[in-house]
């Protein structure tokens, strides 16, 4: 019996470091799967609660559900910061008018324009053109908040944002007595960025009441 007990010592010895070995090994991976799903919930939870805040600043909008659908995306950005909010909210309508402007220029150099859309073209892309160097000065001075000159700036930001939007209302003016096809393919840019450029205003207002 003693030889094989000599041979048992040893093996009772491996099994059980293996059986240790894999008991870390199981608790260790546990608990760094419990981790991930904690640090992952609590992410999840983060991000919700930003977009709860960006839903609420939409309801003050004309257009809620537009600010929302077109806002939520910047959550992880934004998380609960009106200025933030507002940032993302002026880059979108910069973007969009930029767009608008292009496919206005390409529609002024079609070859079967009427005198009257010719010049109602003409017009909107004058309009669009000072509409996309407003916003671009707006978002300048949205950059140095920061200060002493914060009223001054912020009373520059929404001048120009204001003088964006009624370029682009006048814009639309334009072709209010034309027909056709011209007029509606127009309106359909124009509406979106003039939208996208009144959300803008009513968060940049928001910051300026509080």
């Amino acid at each position: 019996m003693q030889p094989f007990t000599c041979y048992m010592l040893p093996l009772f010895a491996i099994l059980s470091i293996f059986l240790s070995h894999n008991f870390i090994t199981i608790h260790a991976t546990s608990r760094l799967t419990e981790t991930k799903t904690k640090t992952k919930t609590k992410t999840e939870t983060n991000l919700d609660t930003y977009k709860d805040f960006i839903k609420a600043s939409c309801q003050t909008t004309k257009y809620a559900d537009l600010c929302y659908k077109t806002l939520s995306p910047y959550a992880a950005n934004i998380r609960k910061n009106p200025m933030a909010l507002a940032n993302a909210a002026l880059t979108e309508s910069l973007k969009s008018a930029k767009s608008t402007s292009k496919v206005v220029r390409g529609l002024s150099k079609g070859r079967d324009l009427s005198t009257r859309d010719g010049q109602a073209v003409a017009d909107c892309l004058e309009n669009m053109s000072d509409s996309v160097d407003e916003m671009k000065k707006s978002m300048v001075a949205m950059k140095e908040m920061e200060g002493p000159d914060f009223e001054e700036n912020m009373e520059n930001v929404k001048t120009w944002v204001s003088a964006a939007l009624t370029d682009e209302d006048t814009c639309m003016d334009g072709f209010e007595e034309n027909d056709g096809k011209m007029k509606e393919s127009i309106r359909r840019y124009i509406v979106n960025v003039a939208e996208l450029t009144s959300i803008a205003l009513s968060l940049i207002n928001n910051i300026s009441s509080t």
